[in-house]
């Protein structure tokens, strides 16, 4: 009997998907902590997209330079969140100019929230990671859940 679960096990592990990671090395950029809430941003190579609602053929700028990826994981109910608003205010430390991106949710590994971005040049961005209650009707019994607003800020340095 140990020896059938043993194989089956084996068997199981190797069919089960593995996580297929966008394209280009991901980098985990640091997690923060806010209430109940994790918000995790990660950074990588500009990432090609597809709304059914826009343009299913959709295609990352030719200027795109990095795609952000946030998680935010509701640490009590233990699920990643779905419906949320969640906008991120990058930040150049050298010009002292910035600019604001929403970010769509959408759907790979778990659900998180992107959007592909031109970083014009070389140096440290701060970036911080805006998330706003979702706009969806809720059971009275719900209506403390996913209703605060959070902020994180990270730092990135783009080489």
């Amino acid at each position: 009997m140990q020896r059938w679960m043993l194989s089956t096990t084996f068997v199981l592990l190797l069919l089960l998907p593995r996580p297929v990671w966008a394209q280009g090395e991901r980098a985990r950029i640091g997690m923060r902590t806010v209430g109940n809430l994790e918000i995790t941003l990660y950074i990588w190579g500009p990432q090609e997209l597809i709304d059914p609602k826009l343009d299913p053929h959709h295609k990352p700028a030719a200027s795109a330079t990095h795609h952000l990826d946030v998680r935010v994981y509701d640490v009590r109910k233990a699920i990643y969140i779905p419906y949320l608003n969640v906008k991120a205010t990058i930040s150049d430390q050298t010009t002292k100019r910035e600019f604001s991106v929403g970010l769509a949710p959408l759907i790979g590994e778990w659900l998180h929230y992107g959007a592909n971005i031109t970083l014009p040049h070389p140096g440290t961005y701060s970036i911080l990671v805006d998330v706003q209650p979702p706009d969806i009707a809720r059971y009275k019994h719900l209506a403390d859940v996913w209703n605060t607003p959070a902020q994180a800020l990270f730092t990135f340095e783009y080489r």
